[in-house]
């Protein structure tokens, strides 16, 4: 499962399958801060992830770009718009360096009927959908709240342990895309992370997050 409870094809696969979905495609590389899918692009290909991570954003009616989630290692991103034959429905773009693989549209859906996985790919893609629902549950909750609600879910996501107990997040988002995330003004996204960096619950440095106390945190985001 992802760090927020979604079906990740890949762990549902077993060994010999996700040989052979790999063995379809060709290696792809991508730099930090790089577009992999447009919105609204066709859906010709999606991508294996073997390694970093990535950020999913789509604009909103008012043309803010909000950012919908965080994927990595193991996700096989655009496969919901070539499963639909749908434009794609949102952009994908590297935070981290990326490393994977990238597979023909035609491939994957010759891949999914072969080894009967409609209904896996079928359930994530409703899970994936459900959850704009929980930015009406992040509305309810003050910005320290929901700053570190999502700061747990980067970590549970792409999070690299430490051996002090700590969890380091290598990442380029900015203070604004946290601010997009959890419906906050990037001003306050900016305090809070102060407060907390005061608190010596999180450590900030270049393109690395540090979250120093997963307990206290998870207090903070129940608005405790």
């Amino acid at each position: 499962m992802g760090g927020d409870g979604l079906i990740r094809i890949m762990d549902v696969l077993t060994e010999d399958q996700r040989t052979a979905l790999e063995s379809l495609g060709e290696p792809i590389r991508y730099r930090a801060d790089e577009t992999i899918f447009r919105e609204g692009q066709h859906p010709h290909w999606v991508l294996l992830i073997q390694s970093g991570s990535v950020k999913i954003t789509r604009v909103a009616a008012d043309g803010l770009e909000m950012i919908l989630a965080v994927r990595g290692t193991g996700e096989v991103m655009g496969d919901e718009g070539v499963l639909m034959g749908e434009s794609r429905s949102a952009t994908v773009t590297t935070i981290t360096e990326v490393v994977g693989i990238e597979v023909k549209a035609e491939d994957l859906l010759d891949f999914v009927g072969q080894h009967g996985l409609w209904p896996v790919m079928y359930r994530a893609a409703v899970q994936r959908g459900r959850q704009s629902d929980q930015r009406a549950l992040l509305a309810r909750l003050d910005v320290k709240s929901r700053l570190a609600r999502w700061l747990l879910e980067l970590a549970g996501e792409v999070g690299e342990p430490g051996a002090d107990g700590s969890t380091g997040i290598a990442a380029t988002l900015s203070q604004q895309d946290l601010a997009s995330r959890i419906g906050a003004s990037r001003e306050a996204v900016a305090i809070e992370l102060r407060r907390l960096r005061e608190q010596r619950l999180v450590t900030t440095g270049r393109q690395r997050i540090v979250l120093n106390d997963l307990d206290a945190l998870r207090r903070i985001s129940t608005g405790d």
